[in-house]
């Protein structure tokens, strides 16, 4: 009896160490790691499965142990990144404390202000929000159009064409920047005219407006002296002349303020006074280029 129960348990010991080594696969006849789940039931009965595929699979790795889900060769303790789009990891909020959750823990955070909803991550002490630098407001835009500057009437600078906005914070028909929050921005806006006879002691003011409240929150005055006019003490003679100049201004504005650059002048006595662009706004070279522009830096 001794022997036989000896041959009899043999057998069940070595079926012991080959289940060891076995790969498990729930709804896959062919597994590819320690544990292989298809979701969809849709991979090959042999082969590796396409992307498609693996997009619902979750499979432990029989080397590493590393949980993949979506992919084949998880190279992370937990590897998401597949080729499908639904790759992003769910967190809820926690009442536990960040010393109690441990160093390097992550929550989503819903309730603590002032700044809302968040991700944070513990440190051991504290939980830490997780901060993520906006894309700051970078506008540059130039005239290529000529537009005419009524004398005596603040102007609106319109139809710009748009070199660079980084926040979509402009409106170049308009010549409309709206705040994207609250902040310090700097304004830096060159003009130039056309050449014409002006009054002496004229001068032009740069403003910047807000069209919402009706409000003028900034101005810079440039002057300019005599110009020849035709009168006794130019020797009856008159020569056209070029008014231009830059205005730098620095605002704090809150979220949502709108402003826009305007130009009033008194450079004649009537009329008015167009700003010099080029004829050829494909050619840098053109000598009448890059005369009249605008930036605007989010700080």
């Amino acid at each position: 009896m001794k022997k036989i129960n000896k041959i009899l348990l043999l057998p069940i010991f070595y079926c012991s160490v080959g289940l060891a080594y076995a790969q498990t696969g729930i709804g896959t006849p062919n597994p590819l790691g320690a544990l292989h789940v298809d979701g969809a039931k849709d991979n090959a009965a042999t082969g590796i499965p396409t992307s498609a595929q693996l997009a619902n699979d979750v499979i432990i790795s029989k080397t590493t142990g590393y949980i993949g889900v979506g992919i084949l060769n998880p190279t992370v303790q937990l590897d998401m990144r597949s080729t499908a789009t639904e790759n992003s990891l769910g967190l809820n909020t926690t009442t536990m404390t960040a010393s109690a959750a441990g160093s390097g823990a992550v929550r989503y955070d819903v309730v603590n202000a002032p700044v809302g909803a968040k991700i944070e991550v513990s440190d051991g002490s504290v939980w830490n929000k997780a901060y993520i630098a906006p894309q700051k407001a970078v506008v540059v835009v130039r005239k290529i159009t000529s537009q005419a500057i009524v004398q005596g009437s603040p102007t609106t600078i319109i139809n710009w064409s748009e070199v660079r906005d980084m926040s979509n914070s402009f409106i170049p028909g308009t010549g409309e920047f709206t705040a994207p929050r609250d902040g310090t921005y700097t304004f830096l806006l060159t003009f130039n005219f056309n050449s014409t006879i002006i009054n002496d002691g004229s001068r032009v003011e740069s403003q910047f407006y807000n069209p919402v409240t009706n409000t003028v929150l900034a101005s810079v005055y440039k002057t300019f002296g005599q110009s020849m006019t035709g009168t006794s003490d130019d020797a009856n003679s008159t020569r056209s002349t070029q008014a231009g100049g830059s205005s730098t201004v620095t605002l704090t504005l809150t979220a949502g303020t709108k402003i826009v650059a305007r130009l009033l002048h008194n450079l004649i006595s009537s009329g008015s006074v167009a700003l010099r662009v080029t004829t050829d706004s494909s050619d840098p070279a053109n000598p009448d280029d890059g005369f009249n522009n605008l930036t605007i830096i989010e700080h």
